[in-house]
């Protein structure tokens, strides 16, 4: 998955109106909430097989920094 596939992909699979850019900080935008975490928990463990748990996503600072937690090379 490229990393304009992976925005795409993480802004439909939340249902969030607003356009993803690697810097965004998910936790800033008002729609983010409790259930954004868990599709975000769901999403990322169904397409990259990684298991995050909620310290990561406490810490997840950018989309880039999520990014980092599921592994650069996954990203063409």
């Amino acid at each position: 998955m490229t990393k304009q596939e992976f925005l795409v992909a993480l802004r439909e699979e939340l249902e969030f109106d607003v356009a993803f850019e690697s810097t965004t900080n998910l936790k800033e935008l008002e729609e983010w909430d409790s259930m954004g975490a868990m599709v975000l928990i769901g999403f990322v463990s169904n397409e990259f097989d990684v298991i995050l748990n909620p310290e990561d996503v406490k810490v997840m600072t950018t989309i880039d920094s999520l990014m980092i937690r599921i592994g650069l090379d996954k990203f063409d």
